[in-house]
């Protein structure tokens, strides 16, 4: 493969879509990794037609099984790509659950937080080995108790609750909730993981890998609304992607997959963000370095999420340099 790769999660459809979309007209190879084959395909297919033949590819991957993802991270090897780009994008947001993973956690928990968690830790010496190498996980605003995003407030007790349910306590279940905690869990895995590289010193410089946060802001049309009553999804998919899309230039957290997707493959790209780690790019901001909210600075909360995640992923040090890394 002559190109340098990107491997994208969700990236057959909306914001992740145009994202690889965004990469491989700069040039790159865009690894799309989805369940859905079919879709992936043709976002294949589509890219190609503009870009040219080698300027994507898919793979099946479903982030909420580990075997899925263990069995792709092996199919990276064998193949031996030159991967020097993570973007975590995929996620989900269930109303009609609770639903449960093939490992038999909350399937929100499961698909948006561990399935990456684990992704990123199989991957992550192959990236270090292809650097200057960049990882992007997608957030979320609602994940910040301080913004009025029309969510609940994040809602996290301990960490085997959390991942067990989506939400504070046993027996109950709240869709959104289980949404927002997962996206508050995606900004306490970036910072986490940015410490934990730094205290087992795997990187020579501080531009030889970097990990940072995104917020896409509200992208009315994204898969997100696939669990929603079909009066709900046609107005998510037919009525607010216009809405969005005149309120964009007087209220930047509302955006389009367009344009979200193209300033996600910004951050893996940029020059100018080359050594830029640990930090969140927040749509209010129209994607300027911000503060992420008060509670996904606890460091307490991040270090019980990561030894929690560690220990129901089966996570090694076979797998990850950062396994046993306190």
């Amino acid at each position: 493969m002559n190109r340098e790769v990107v491997l994208i999660t969700g990236g057959n459809s909306g914001i992740g879509f145009e994202c690889a979309r965004e990469f491989a007209r700069r040039g790159w190879h865009a690894l799309i990794a989805s369940r859905d084959r079919n879709v992936s395909a043709q976002a294949v297919r589509n890219i190609a037609e503009e870009s040219g033949a080698d300027s994507a590819s898919e793979m099946s991957l479903d982030l909420g099984s580990f075997d899925s993802v263990r069995a792709f991270a092996k199919e990276i090897e064998r193949q031996d790509l030159p991967l020097r780009v993570l973007v975590g994008n995929a996620g989900l947001q269930i109303m009609t659950g609770p639903q449960f993973s093939s490992d038999g956690f909350e399937r929100t928990m499961a698909v948006n937080h561990l399935g990456h968690f684990l992704l990123t830790h199989l991957l992550l010496r192959r990236l270090i080995a292809q650097s200057p190498a960049r990882i992007v996980i997608v957030s979320s605003g609602v994940h910040d108790a301080a913004q009025r995003t029309g969510m609940p407030k994040p809602a996290v007790t301990d960490m085997p609750t959390l991942i067990a349910t989506g939400g504070p306590r046993a027996g109950e279940y709240d869709g959104r909730l289980a949404y927002v905690n997962s996206k508050l869990s995606n900004m306490w895995f970036v910072y986490e993981l940015v410490r934990r590289i730094a205290s087992a010193h795997l990187l020579q410089d501080e531009k030889q890998l970097t990990v940072n946060g995104f917020d896409p802001g509200l992208v009315p049309g994204s898969g997100l609304a696939r669990d929603y009553s079909p009066g709900l999804r046609f107005v998510w998919d037919r009525v607010l992607p216009g809405v969005s899309r005149m309120l964009n230039p007087v209220i930047p957290q509302f955006s389009t997959a367009q344009k979200s997707g193209q300033t996600l493959a910004r951050l893996a790209i940029d020059p100018t963000l080359a050594g830029v780690s640990g930090k969140y790019f927040p749509s209010h901001t129209r994607w300027q370095a911000a503060p992420s909210s008060t509670d996904s600075y606890d460091l307490a909360q991040a270090r019980a999420l990561w030894e929690e995640s560690v220990r129901v992923t089966g996570l090694t040090a076979e797998e990850s340099p950062l396994a046993r890394t306190q």
